[in-house]
């Protein structure tokens, strides 16, 4: 499954970059599908750029209650594992879900770029793999892979496209406005 999301942020690219890197977990209030963002770790390298893990706790409202009784609640997050370039405007990152952990593989990149004085356009590229080989038999796997996709991409995408609403919104109080 392929992630793609483009939005434009009324900010200047300083401030949306930073934000981003910096004040994730503040922006977890703006998003009503996530719990909290908590920053694990985060390493400054010599060459200037920032490596973060933050883990993201879904709210409990997400997980479908056909699903429920199968899925446990504090395995519901994801860690976001991300190297941002503040010389590139751009992060490199990969997601560790905790659910189906070691049969989900999701990868990308997001860059921010200048539209104007005010305004940041956000691409959030990615990719989204699983495997479910030896987990559900032979003749499931095709229906068993699309339905945890979807589960999976409820999780993931919506966040990635209410990622720009949230950092709109934060700045938007931060600015005062």
């Amino acid at each position: 499954m392929d992630i793609n999301v483009v939005s434009e942020i009324p900010f200047p690219i300083s401030n949306v970059f930073k934000a981003m890197r910096d004040h994730m977990p503040e922006l977890a209030q703006y998003m009503p599908n996530v719990d909290s963002i908590d920053v694990e770790s985060r390493e400054a390298s010599p060459d200037g750029r920032v490596h973060l893990v933050n883990r993201w706790n879904a709210a409990a409202t997400e997980i479908p209650a056909v699903a429920r009784p199968f899925v446990d609640q504090s395995d519901v997050y994801w860690l976001d594992h991300a190297v941002w370039d503040e010389n590139t405007h751009a992060c490199q990152w990969r997601l560790e879900m905790g659910f189906m952990g070691d049969r989900i593989e999701c990868t990308g990149s997001t860059s921010y770029h200048v539209v104007d004085e005010q305004n940041t356009e956000m691409k959030i590229r990615g990719t989204l793999k699983l495997d479910l080989k030896g987990l559900v038999p032979r003749l499931l796997l095709g229906k068993a892979t699309s339905a945890v996709e979807k589960f999976v991409g409820k999780l993931v995408q919506p966040n990635f496209q209410k990622t720009s609403n949230a950092l709109t919104a934060y700045l938007r109080a931060q600015d005062g406005q």
